[in-house]
Parts: structure tokens; C-alpha cells; sequence
């Protein structure tokens, strides 16, 4: 042979073992008259066969196969050789290196008989391409099951909000009461999944007086929104048998520990005095009241008490602070607050908003108060001393 067609042929040679290797294939034929077998070097590389064994027969091959796929096989094994029918099948091997996902394409040479005498063809291994589909599957199940879920929560969202509606009325004006002007603000998060549990009330009591609470129950969602429901009820029917702030609180931690379900929960309870204009109040695990003058806003000592559910038996006590005429006290949960610890720090945001707004309505006051995060309600009381005329 000259050299350069012996140098032509193995070029190609050399290209077809490269393609052979980049599209991760080998070609087989089997001669079923002389009963021979010829494979291309990367076949036996896809099968993990020892070359010493040489190409493996159609017997041989068949013994590679899944057994679950076995069936398949045999079917389009028997089209081809059969019928001599050219056949494009996938299935499984199992390699000493685990499972692959094999793609076989065959076509078949007839004999004077009608039946397939020469099959030849390529097998190409697809196990990255199964693997790829089967990521898409799972991403696929994935967003459904998101979607479902998102759903879910969108449906949750809806009952705990209209359940927040029926059970938490936001007044949309001014409250009057005698010698006492109140305003609300309430701001569910905005995350769907983080409806919360935010609460307030205002409660007539006898002489004129106001019960006003500001709570929020810990966590989100039906359970934080069925504990707030609970407590908002509970305070007006305790209020009948005592309108001290601090045994009120003591009712209402007795409350909780005795649910199973083990909330916790903040609260802040007051009392309003129209004659001497002012507020006994007691608090439980709460943020302290900010304390709104002419002279500048400030937040009040708070007296000692441990938050709702803490601790049972815990007692709870109260202070006092008088409102001269156009004196303003914020209480309000701790969405409004950047942290939940009362720190040096901690209430600057706030106080900076209401410094100098102690002359503005009720809700153009309430109105300078922004949350400190999106993902917590928010739910503000004001209440202002008023001089009735």
C-alpha cells in the first residue's frame, strides 16, 4: 500500500475514534451466517468489556440488559432480526461502574429467506442525557410542588386575613372617649407566609374609664392569628371581674400556659383616667411606651413582668403616667423596632420620626411611624389627653 493512502487511512481512522469518543459511541455488526462479531474500540470503553474477551454476541449483549428492560429489547431484537426492520431503542445496562442508559439504532441486511443476515448499527451511551432529563423532571415536580405551596399559602394568607378582619376591626377614624382621643395603625407583613399575630383593643370600662392593649403572640400564620383571637376576647370578659392592668396580664399568662399548643406572647395593658388624665398600665415581656410632649418623646420605664406563656404564676406590675392636655403615648408591638432587644439604641428610629409631631393629628402621627421590616406586623396605639369641651 503507498504510504500516503496508508498515511489517508489512518486519518480517518484517527477521526473516526475521536468522533467515536466525543459523542461517547461505538458501532457494532453482527454476521448471524458465520455467527461473527466485529466492535469498535469504543464500544468495549461503553460496556467496560475486557478487549481480551472480544466483541460480545448477541446472546452475550443481551445478558448487559436491565432485567426490567429486558422485554423491550427482546421485542425490537426480534422486528430487526425477524423482519429485518431498521429499530431505535433505549434501555439500561449494568456495567461493573453501576447503570447506563443505552440508545441502540440497527439496521439489518436481508437473506434469501426474508430474515436479517448482517445487523449493524451504532450504540451510544446517553446516561448525561437521562440524567439531564430526569433533573428537568425533578425541577419540574419541584415547581409544581412550589406553586402548590405558594397556593397553599395564598390560601392561608386569605383566611388568617379575613379571620384578622372579623376578630381585629382597624377603626378608620379618631376613637373619642371621655377626656381620651385614640388612633390605630395596623400594618400586616408582607410576605404572604407571615401573617401574624398583632392584636389591640379598646374596652369601655364603668366611670368613663378606657382599657386599652397593644399584644402580639409569637410566630405567624393560623395558629399565631387563633392564640391573638383568643386573647383579644378573653381581655373585655376579664375586664368585668378587675380593671387592674396587672392582674389582667396575670389572667392572661395563666391563659396561655394552659395551652398545649405552648405560645408566648407579648402585652401591654392600660387604663385610662378621664378625671386625673392618667394611664396605669403593666406589661408583659412588651417594648415600653414612647411618651410623646412638647418637650421632645421618650420611652417609659417599664414596670417588671415576663411575657405571656414564660412562666406560670408570674406576677406583674404596674406604673403610672399622667398626660397633660395634648400629651401623647405610642405603644405598639415590636414590628415598628429594628431589634428586639431594648438596648442603647434601640428606639432611636422612632423617637427621631415622632420628635417634634407632637401638635399632628393622631393619624398624620401615626403615619410618620414606617416598619422596621417587612416581614413582621406592625400594630400601633396612640392615645392622646384631650380636654373635652
Amino acid at each position: 500500500m503507498p504510504k500516503s493512502t496508508a498515511k489517508s487511512t489512518a486519518e480517518v481512522l484517527d477521526r473516526l475514534a475521536r468522533t467515536e469518543r466525543l459523542a461517547n459511541l461505538g458501532w457494532a455488526e453482527w454476521d448471524l451466517t458465520t455467527d461473527t462479531v466485529h466492535w469498535s474500540d469504543h464500544l468495549f470503553e461503553i460496556y467496560e468489556r475486557d478487549r481480551a474477551a472480544g466483541p460480545a454476541t448477541l446472546a452475550q449483549a443481551r445478558e448487559y440488559v436491565v432485567p426490567e428492560d429486558l422485554g423491550r429489547v427482546d421485542k425490537a431484537a426480534q422486528a430487526l432480526i425477524d423482519d429485518a426492520r431498521p429499530i431505535d431503542v433505549t434501555f439500561r445496562i449494568t456495567v461493573p461502574s453501576g447503570v447506563r442508559h443505552i440508545r441502540a439504532i440497527f439496521e439489518a441486511e436481508r437473506g434469501r429467506d426474508g430474515r436479517a443476515r448482517l445487523v449493524y448499527g451504532i450504540i451510544q451511551d446517553v446516561s448525561v442525557f437521562e440524567a439531564a432529563e430526569r433533573d428537568r423532571a425533578r425541577l419540574a415536580d419541584i415547581e409544581a410542588e412550589s406553586a402548590e405551596l405558594q397556593a397553599s399559602l395564598q390560601t392561608e394568607h386569605r383566611v388568617v386575613a379575613a379571620l384578622q378582619q372579623v376578630i381585629l376591626p382597624v377603626p378608620a377614624g379618631v376613637v373619642r372617649r371621655p377626656g381620651l382621643r385614640a388612633a390605630v395603625r395596623y400594618q400586616p407583613a408582607e410576605e404572604v407566609a407571615r401573617v401574624g399575630g398583632d392584636w389591640f383593643d379598646l374596652v369601655h370600662l364603668a366611670g368613663d374609664r378606657t382599657l386599652l392593649a397593644v399584644g402580639d403572640v409569637a410566630g405567624h400564620g393560623m395558629p399565631a392569628a387563633a392564640t391573638m383571637a383568643r386573647l383579644r376576647h378573653a381581655l373585655p370578659a376579664l375586664a368585668v371581674t378587675t380593671d387592674d392592668p396587672a392582674q389582667l396580664l396575670g389572667h392572661l399568662n395563666q391563659m396561655v400556659c394552659d395551652d398545649p399548643s405552648g405560645p408566648t406572647a407579648t402585652v401591654a395593658v392600660a387604663r385610662f383616667e378621664p378625671e386625673t388624665s392618667s394611664v396605669t398600665w403593666a406589661q408583659a415581656g412588651h417594648p415600653p411606651p414612647v411618651l410623646l410632649t412638647s418637650a421632645g418623646a421618650a420611652p417609659l420605664d417599664r414596670p417588671e413582668g415576663m411575657l405571656l406563656g414564660g412562666q406560670r404564676g408570674s406576677a406583674y406590675e404596674t406604673a403610672e403616667t399622667r398626660l397633660a392636655p395634648g400629651d401623647t403615648m405610642l405603644i405598639y408591638t415590636d414590628g415598628l423596632i429594628e431589634r428586639r432587644t431594648f438596648d442603647s439604641d434601640w428606639l432611636g428610629p422612632v423617637l427621631r420620626a415622632v420628635d417634634g409631631a407632637a401638635g399632628l393629628p393622631l393619624h398624620a402621627l401615626l403615619a410618620r411611624l414606617q416598619p422596621a421590616s417587612p416581614d413582621d406586623d406592625t400594630c400601633v396605639l396612640a392615645l392622646r389627653a384631650v380636654v373635652d369641651g
